[in-house]
């Protein structure tokens, strides 16, 4: 073992993680790819690959098969004070990232988010770990977008939730059909947004 390689070692061991991720096998999976590929692992630069692919993996882009929504909006207040005073509340431009379930290739874009009071109000950093939540797990955008929607509406209690993720996948333009700047949108609306046409047209116009 290199010293690079027993550093990541221990790295990975010092972090507490899941039952779910067997890291031995991600690594050795990783390795075995490489290979297959008719790539040179061992003593080449790619030999710290596995441990740092695997590493990236478990941190960045599977992680939110742990994060629970209701734990997430745990603290939510009583809104009250402000529901008759606040129609909508929008988080636009919430920046996130997941990867394509089909090619494993990344996406990366932008989320908005809108909610209409009912009986909580979550802080609006939960809001954007909800984006996370769903984001990091192997779902295509168009079930991530309906998730977000819908768990908003059954722990907020919320009269209504929109939800439009704006993003770009790399699995279309980098490979197959190549069309570079081509931007996938997805939206989903519950409760109040989902009935009354004039509300939406009021979200669409504020996120621009």
């Amino acid at each position: 073992m290199t010293p690079l390689s027993f550093i990541a070692e221990r790295l990975l061991a010092s972090q507490p993680k899941p039952e779910r991720f067997d890291v031995a096998a991600m690594r050795r999976a990783i390795r075995s790819f490489l290979e297959g590929a008719g790539l040179e692992v061992e003593g080449t630069e790619l030999a710290e690959t596995p441990d740092n692919v695997a590493r990236a993996w478990i941190e960045s882009y599977l992680d939110g098969y742990d994060a629970d929504p209701a734990i997430l909006f745990k603290d939510a207040y009583e809104s009250s004070p402000v529901r008759e005073s606040t129609q909508s509340v929008l988080l636009k431009g919430i920046p996130f990232h997941g990867m394509c379930p089909h090619h494993l290739l990344p996406f990366h874009g932008h989320a908005h988010v809108a909610y209409i009071p009912g009986k909580k109000l979550a802080s609006l950093s939960s809001l954007a770990r909800l984006v996370e939540c769903y984001a990091h797990r192997l779902e295509i955008q168009e079930t991530v977008t309906r998730q977000i929607a819908e768990a908003i509406s059954q722990h907020l209690d919320a009269d209504g939730a929109a939800v439009v993720l704006d993003t770009d996948q790399t699995c279309m333009t980098t490979r197959g059909v190549e069309r570079e700047g081509t931007r996938t949108v997805t939206q989903h609306f519950t409760g109040a947004f989902a009935g009354d046409s004039a509300m939406r047209s009021e979200f669409f116009s504020s996120i621009g």
